[in-house]
């Protein structure tokens, strides 16, 4: 009876990092080594603006923002918005850095990553997704299966539904194996 309550736990385990867990942990994107990923051949990088690039509500980017896409950029890769918000608001933060966007992405729902994608002629193992929470942006990209880099948040300042996520997240890291989600902590250069 034991044994069987270990495979079962271990069975659980696996389907919440399957599903929750990202490729790799970085404390900002900044750390993130563009033109490895370049090399790699990822062409396409789709980026959250609240707490991932920019602090919630903005409307505009600031120079973090600015600088990471000119990163992005400069690394022969084409940077998207991919984001929940409304269109005037993932236009007016896209306009300011001079990039398109994905709005009302319903993240985690994968159509209109997948279509923006198809559209241009990018798949989707060339594609990747830079965001700060599990159950938007990393659930959404393992539902797509696209490579997907997990963001420590940009500010403490966030919406009372995101706080609730983040609660459930601790639950999905722990319930997922705390060794498994350390592991996955560092640098991202090497193959995703």
């Amino acid at each position: 009876m034991k044994q069987h309550k270990i495979k079962k736990s271990r069975g659980l385990s696996e389907w919440i990092r399957v599903r929750f867990f990202p490729d790799r942990i970085v404390s900002t994107p900044a750390v993130i080594d563009f033109e490895a990923l370049a090399t790699q051949g990822f062409r396409i990088v789709l980026v959250d603006i609240d707490n991932t690039i920019a602090l919630h509500g903005s409307t505009t980017a600031d120079t973090f923002a600015k600088k990471l896409i000119e990163r992005i950029k400069s690394a022969g890769l084409c940077p998207v918005i991919v984001s929940n918000a409304g269109i005037e608001r993932a236009r007016s933060y896209a306009d300011s850095l001079g990039i398109s966007f994905i709005a009302h992405a319903r993240k985690p729902g994968i159509d209109s990553i997948c279509r923006d994608l198809a559209q241009r002629g990018c798949p989707r193992e060339n594609a990747l997704v830079i965001g700060d929470q599990l159950l938007t942006d990393v659930w959404s990209a393992r539902r797509a299966g696209i490579p997907v880099v997990l963001t420590a948040k940009r500010s403490p300042k966030e919406l009372f539904t995101v706080r609730i996520k983040r609660l459930l997240e601790s639950i999905l890291i722990k319930l997922g194996g705390r060794s498994h989600w350390d592991d996955l902590k560092g640098e991202c250069h090497d193959r995703m």
